[in-house]
Formats: C-alpha cells, structure tokens, sequence
C-alpha cells in the first residue's frame, strides 16, 4: 500500500533541549500521531475494530490531560508564541478538570479503564448489570473465526466486542463527541504549534 504522506526532514529541536524537554515533545509527537493513525484507522475499519480505534484515541488523551499542567513550568515554555499559549489554554480547558463529571474523569478515565486494563468494576454498576443482562438473554454468542486457519490467532469473539461497544456508547453523546473532538484537534495543533516555535 503506498503511503499517502511523503518523507521530508525538519530542524533537530532537540539539541536546544535538555532531556525532560525533549522526552515531553518526544511524548506529545507520539500522541499526536497515534491520534491521527487510530482516526485514520475508524474511517478504514469494520464496526467493532472502529470501536477499538475510537477507544484508544480516547485513552491517548487521558494520557495527555496528566501531560498537561507539568508544560508550562519547562524550561521551553519561555519560547512559547502566543498562538502555542493559547492552544495550550485550551488544552487545560478541554482536558484538565478532574471533577466527577468532567471529559477526562467522567469519560475518558472510564472508557480507558475498561477498554485497556479490562476493568470493569470501576464502572457504573447499573450500566453492567444492564449489558450483562443483555449478553445472559442470547441463546448463542456470537463470534467469528478463520475457517482456514488452525492457529491460535483465529478466533475472534464478537459477543465481546460488542459488549464493549455498547458500553463505550453508554458514555456519548453528541455533546461528549464533540469535546472529545475539539479535544483531539486542539492536542494535535498544540504539537504542531510547539515545533514550530522551537523550529524558529
């Protein structure tokens, strides 16, 4: 498959950087691009693996809201443009607050929790007990395998993925989606932005 994006080379920001400068743009260009190949995953995915794509740029930005707050006291925020401070605003705005009810606590928190350490007590019990439910009323579970395949990589238990879908869809709604996005575009040009003022 040919890639759509083409090679090129920018300026080496990190020898103006000392090491936990460095390892914090490292970790943001990281996120940055893992947010972008999962959303390019989602539109070229199957229901349940777009499910699986969905979720884990939603736990890339739980991981990017701990991020946060620690950027302004290195040593490189001297040389923010104000452009790069205001997305970095925005980015406490959007992911920062940790109340019960916030985006990162009351959305991506959970949605992370059990979709990557496969923890479901942390979730809201009536939400389980109610999936649950649904799961025990099949007569069958549904699941699909590779008929020509005799390794232990050929099964794949659809019952599941839909369990976890359902529940991921328990925590969105339009409103949600849309901060979720805002959020995601708003990470990406944060990095995009940073580079280019340490580029300068």
């Amino acid at each position: 498959m040919t890639s759509p994006y083409e090679s090129g080379f920018a300026k080496n920001v990190f020898q103006q950087l000392d090491t936990e400068c460095s390892l914090c743009v490292l970790a943001l260009c990281l996120a940055s691009h893992d947010i972008v190949l999962h959303h390019s995953l989602i539109d070229k995915s199957e229901a349940g693996e777009k499910n699986y794509h969905f979720a884990a740029s939603l736990s890339i930005l739980c991981e990017i809201a701990k991020m946060v707050e620690p950027i302004e006291k290195l040593a490189f925020a001297t040389r923010f443009s104000q452009g790069t401070k205001d997305l970095l605003q925005d980015l406490k705005r959007d992911l920062q607050p940790f109340q019960d009810n916030s985006l990162t606590k009351g959305t991506l928190k959970p949605i992370r929790d059990f979709t990557f350490h496969y923890d479901f007590t942390k979730v809201d019990q009536n939400k389980i007990d109610s999936l649950l439910d649904e799961i025990k009323k099949e007569k069958k579970l549904e699941f699909r395998a590779m008929s020509d395949d005799n390794s232990i990589l050929r099964n794949r238990y659809t019952f599941a993925d839909a369990f976890r879908s359902k529940l991921v869809a328990s925590y969105l709604t339009e409103d949600i989606v849309n901060q979720i996005t805002v959020a995601a575009v708003n990470a990406i040009a944060f990095t995009d932005s940073l580079l280019a003022d340490l580029s300068l």
